[in-house]
């Protein structure tokens, strides 16, 4: 049988996720087996945050050895209410690893470390030993949580200092309402799948839930209302679309604006030419479809970039929420305002976000902002915040 050859990588295409140094996962714990070998605070510090995520810990170390933190913790018990302690007045040995999820172990020694790896590594168990990143498989990284919305930092261990800092800073951007707001979400979850079908309807459900969880606190009776708010968007109605022509600006993800963020992150599909860069095109919904488009041209009979124009009103009238990405102002090139124009006459709302100006490096625009009433057809919606 011949070997498989890898694919071509074609280097023209864009990709939808940047280089990863580690692979950030979610796996739940809840019953299943943990060992932790050693009785340092380290230890203690992992075996908690393991019997959090409901895991029972089975913890070997002399007793005699348990520091004050370990010795705390197994009076205290663990904080999910299937998590729980185990101790084993021994030191680990290569019997333990039966059945485990994962072995964790804190090794002054590297002779120690790399036994207790290898031994882990023979069981197939997946090994963390402590601040010894040649005897690991997986990491810890900083965590932020408001569970069931847990964030978690990682630095690939080249900086534990920045993830910390990183962490401070997301602490006070997540307001603690959103925990409540989350378990609500775990709540409703099924009956919103049941009552509204994939796409449109769906989407706008939850975003309408996010927009309220950043700024309110749930008050009592939210969910009835919730599902009221469901039933009206369940009743079937005409797709309607919409496009939103996208400055870049020069270029550099950092100078989008909010406003041109928020529309790639809730577009169905993204027209974008090769000007555009893959950093900018990372901010995009990772769901949304990318088309790559020819650079806008004026055409003699005024109709901008006639194909991907007919394109888009295709893709607009079918109910897809349509961004046409460029490079610069949009609100500033004759194009765009000739392609927005030609759309809506086409009946076709329209909205033009400002792109940052390459040579100020202001928002161009900013300081006259036009808002169309609810961006009807017929005038285009002009946003740069």
């Amino acid at each position: 049988m011949p070997a498989l050859q890898p694919l071509p990588n074609d280097a023209s295409k864009p990709r939808r996720v940047a280089e990863l140094a580690t692979l950030p996962l979610f796996w739940s714990l809840t019953q299943k087996k943990v060992v932790v070998a050693g009785g340092s605070d380290a230890a203690a510090w992992k075996a908690e945050l393991i019997a959090a995520s409901g895991a029972e810990v089975h913890l070997y170390a002399p007793r005699a050895g348990l520091g004050e933190a370990l010795l705390d913790l197994l009076d205290r018990g663990a904080a999910h209410a299937g998590g729980r302690f185990i101790h084993h007045d021994e030191a680990w040995h290569e019997d333990i690893f039966a059945d485990a999820a994962l072995a964790i172990a804190d090794c002054e020694e590297d002779y120690e470390a790399e036994a207790f790896f290898n031994a882990a590594r023979a069981a197939g168990v997946p090994v963390n030993v402590i601040d010894k990143p040649a005897f690991c498989q997986f990491q810890f990284g900083s965590i932020v949580n408001r569970s069931p919305v847990v964030v978690a930092i990682s630095t690939g261990g080249a900086a534990p200092i920045l993830a910390q800092a990183i962490r401070r800073r997301i602490e006070t951007l997540l307001p603690p309402a959103i925990k409540r707001w989350a378990m609500i979400a775990q709540a409703i979850r099924e009956r919103v799948n049941a009552q509204l079908q994939p796409g449109a309807a769906r989407r706008s459900f939850w975003e309408r839930f996010v927009d309220r969880a950043f700024v309110d606190t749930p008050e009592e009776g939210v969910e009835t209302r919730l599902v009221a708010e469901m039933g009206r968007l369940a009743m079937p109605r005409p797709a309607i679309g919409r496009v939103t022509i996208v400055g870049a600006g020069p270029g550099d993800a950092e100078l989008l604006t909010l406003k041109a963020v928020r529309a790639l992150q809730a577009a169905d599909v993204i027209l974008y030419d090769e000007r555009i860069s893959n950093d900018v095109l990372e901010l995009a919904r990772r769901e949304a479809k990318r088309i790559l488009v020819s650079q806008p041209n004026p055409s003699a009979s005024g109709r901008p970039m006639a194909e991907d124009g007919a394109r888009i009103a295709a893709l607009a009238k079918a109910g897809k929420r349509v961004v046409r990405l460029q490079p610069g102002n949009p609100m500033a090139t004759s194009v765009s305002l000739e392609e927005a124009d030609w759309l809506e006459r086409l009946g076709i709302a329209v909205e033009l976000v400002a792109g940052v100006d390459a040579d100020s490096g202001d928002a161009a625009g900013a300081a006259m902002a036009v808002r169309a009433t609810d961006a009807t057809p017929g005038r285009a919606h002009i946003a740069s915040h």
